[in-house]
């Protein structure tokens, strides 16, 4: 009669059967959190979206606005004025120096006698 090792195999067979159980149990776990954080990750990624399709959107209508401006009949010819330097028929351009360009006549150095003609250089000199 050989029944004397029998509950034995049976116990070592049950430990390695909940080994196993408890390693599949905590790589179903594992696999769940990284699906929870990838889906988490992707709310962030959709909201950060979002406030950068806002921004654009802001930044095209405000190009639209400059657009319609750049393109009326006054801008154009005020960029034509200034630009360009060109006018209507009719119209005088004056040009004027910058401020603090012009020099006076008494700017010149006293006691050093000056030719008339090196005033006038000084004063047109701009």
């Amino acid at each position: 009669m050989q029944v004397a090792n029998r509950g034995n195999g049976d116990r070592h067979e049950i430990g390695w059967l909940k080994a196993v159980i408890l390693v599949v149990a905590w790589l179903i776990i594992i696999s769940l959190a990284k699906d929870v954080w990838q889906i988490r990750t992707g709310f962030n990624r959709i909201t950060e979206s979002e406030r950068r399709l806002t921004a654009e959107e802001a930044r095209q209508s405000n190009l639209k606005q400059k657009l319609e401006l750049v393109q009326t009949q006054p801008y154009i010819e005020k960029l034509i004025r200034e630009k360009l330097n060109m006018q209507k028929v009719g119209e005088v351009i004056v040009v004027m120096p910058k401020k603090g360009s012009l020099r006076t006549v008494d700017e010149v150095e006293p006691g050093l006698p000056e030719h008339n003609w090196e005033k006038w250089w000084k004063l047109l000199r701009v």
